[in-house]
């Protein structure tokens, strides 16, 4: 089972294949419904061969194209274990299941791209967050939004722990490491000593985060997502002195965090992100009147989606519960046809698009619903120029 990180929308978003099947389902964890969920999935996945077939696929083609959904309707342990939604994407050679943990709409699109609309509201700003998990034995790092979090591999030259990232040091001998703690305790590895010795060792904590920090830069570098320290109280500190990342967020999860679950770590970080979000839409709401008639904001879809397409947005804040489909023409950078509805015409999501494109040029998304909007229009752009 994969994990539904930034990259993976990202690469979803980019992929254009046709035909490209996106299903939704909304999904039990529990109870009497569960057995109601393959159920329904199959009905989706036969519908979908129908609409292979429409478009001119023959019936064994459209039967081999959807082989993998077949295989995962087939696997009943899989169904066992759903969480609360399930968005799966399939293209010629190219198959993608995600468990997701809040509800979906049920829904069927097949089109020329993947229609990635549900999904997108967990990876804009205003809910995308990293925590770093730390310990003198640990190192981990989650991509969490409101309502998920899943781990992500560190960079091969990060180093996994003090002892790891300071290997070719001499000992400290002046210091004495006091690793174990009782059943059920919740102290990380402390150190005893004095003055020097504890010097010492701040040191040696300060040359294993900047390792840390450094072997993250690759992976954060292009984020401007907040990232929510976990960790004993006394290592907070050091790593916010030493690291470069520009957004670490001045409250953290304090205790052991090589006991804490991941849904823990999401549970604590998210009061602590939460005002920070509410805060950046309001600043950029506010900006976007503030530039009003001036050239540098657009609430027009055709113009916005242009000017994502070519880099030009610095700020989308998006109707999440609006989509509008119809046909941009990516030589002229121009939408021929939209509309909110779509139609066998319309292959792409504009507002997908829209969005994808801002984050791919490093732009920040916001996902809002219709009504939050600060203009009666699904899409709002901050320009660059």
């Amino acid at each position: 089972m994969e994990n539904l990180t930034l990259e993976q929308l990202l690469k979803l978003a980019q992929q254009s294949q046709d035909p490209s099947i996106s299903i939704y389902l909304p999904t039990h964890r529990a109870g009497p419904d569960t057995q109601q969920d393959p159920i329904r999935f199959k009905n989706l996945v036969r519908e979908a061969e129908r609409q292979l077939q429409e478009r001119g696929m023959g019936a064994r083609d459209a039967a081999d194209f959807l082989h993998a959904a077949q295989k995962l309707l087939e696997d009943s342990s899989y169904w066992r274990h759903q969480y609360d939604g399930l968005a799966v994407f399939l293209a010629a050679d190219d198959f993608h299941a995600f468990r997701l943990p809040f509800g979906v709409e049920e829904m069927l699109t097949v089109a020329s791209s993947y229609y990635v609309k549900p999904i997108l509201p967990l990876f804009t700003n205003n809910g995308h967050y990293y925590i770093l998990a730390i310990s003198q034995n640990d190192v981990r790092l989650f991509e969490g939004t409101r309502h998920s979090i899943g781990q992500i591999d560190l960079p091969e030259d990060t180093p996994q722990s003090l002892d790891e990232a300071l290997q070719y040091d001499d000992p400290e001998k002046q210091l004495q490491f006091h690793t174990g703690t009782p059943q059920g305790g919740g102290r990380d590895a402390m150190f005893h000593g004095h003055g020097a010795g504890e010097e010492d060792q701040k040191g040696r904590l300060e040359r294993y985060f900047n390792l840390v920090d450094y072997g993250l830069r690759e992976l954060l570098q292009a984020q401007q997502a907040p990232l929510v320290l976990a960790g004993v109280d006394y290592l907070l500190p050091i790593y916010r002195k030493v690291s470069e990342y520009a957004k670490i967020m001045p409250d953290g999860i304090e205790g052991s965090a090589e006991r804490m679950r991941a849904d823990e770590l999401q549970e604590r970080a998210w009061p602590i992100v939460e005002p920070y979000f509410r805060r950046e839409t309001e600043e950029v709401i506010a900006q976007y009147r503030q530039l009003a008639g001036t050239g540098k904001v657009s609430s027009q879809i055709e113009d916005v989606v242009a000017a994502a397409h070519f880099g030009r947005v610095d700020k989308l804040i998006l109707a999440a519960d609006t989509p509008v489909w119809g046909v941009f023409d990516r030589e002229s950078g121009k939408v021929l046809h939209r509309q909110e509805g779509r139609s066998d015409e319309d292959d792409l999501a504009l507002t997908d698009f829209a969005a994808t494109q801002t984050l791919q040029n490093g732009g920040t998304v916001y996902a809002l619903s219709q009504k939050e909007m600060p203009a009666d229009s699904p899409v709002i752009a901050v320009l660059r120029y």
